[in-house]
């Protein structure tokens, strides 16, 4: 397990591209891709993998999706497709969106490609998924907005079966929460604003629209915004 700090996540972190993923044939319909994975935390016990992934074209095999994944697309853009209805889904840059874990699915990429990703792969594997289609995390979904007991608007948009994975959109007009416990392991990205987190080393993390951080479940930290602010978010819960 990874030390329990403040994780800021680069789009193109440093080497980036220089060691080609090892990929099995059986994994595609088409010629093997060219595929590069930057891992910024790895949890084998939790499932929780969280990092920069890149391919170029390719058609991956169609399957039940293995894992619960959040992933944020910052180049290029994918066709998924429903392997039951054959419906294909475009999925463009600056998109969050969901994969549930078990959904029969058919990954198409048409050129390049590159994301923010977070796995869950949870012990129990559930008998069908939450849903058979990709959940998009947006503000404009017409899921109703819920107040927080701290007075921010909040739409959770994906949970699976047993909510210890759940994504969704955060907005405040600014707060300072103070020193805390972080109660889960939390990935978010800004989409609008701009968010200041602290570690209990005074060690501070400044993202904006578009950058991503990671904060594991037990981290000392602070979080500030001056301004409004919105968020896309996913929260991991240990069992």
């Amino acid at each position: 397990m990874s030390e329990k700090k403040i994780i800021k996540l680069s789009q193109n972190p440093e080497g980036f591209g220089e060691v080609t993923d090892e990929l099995d044939v059986n994994m595609f319909t088409s010629p093997l891709p060219k595929q590069h994975t930057h891992s910024y935390y790895e949890d084998e016990a939790l499932g929780l993998y969280i990092g920069v992934w890149d391919t170029t074209d390719m058609i991956e095999a169609a399957a039940p999706y293995g894992c619960d994944e959040f992933m944020s697309i910052i180049e290029g853009a994918v066709e998924i497709k429903n392997s039951k209805t054959g419906l294909m889904e475009t999925i463009m840059a600056g998109d969050s969106f969901v994969i549930p874990q078990g959904y029969d699915c058919q990954w198409h990429q048409a050129g390049y490609l590159r994301k923010f990703y977070v796995i869950y792969e949870p012990q129990e594997t559930p008998t069908k998924p939450v849903t058979e289609n990709v959940v998009y995390i947006d503000e404009k979904s017409e899921i109703p907005w819920q107040q927080t007991s701290d007075g921010h608007g909040k739409k959770v948009l994906y949970q699976n079966h047993n909510q210890t994975f759940t994504s969704g959109v955060w907005q405040s007009k600014g707060f300072n929460t103070g020193k805390i416990t972080f109660p889960y392991n939390e990935f978010i990205i800004i989409n609008q604003g701009s968010l200041t987190c602290a570690d209990d080393k005074g060690v501070e993390h400044k993202i904006t629209a578009g950058q991503a951080l990671f904060v594991p479940q037990g981290t000392r930290c602070s979080w500030q915004a001056k301004e409004k602010i919105s968020i896309h978010f996913v929260q991991i819960k240990q069992q």
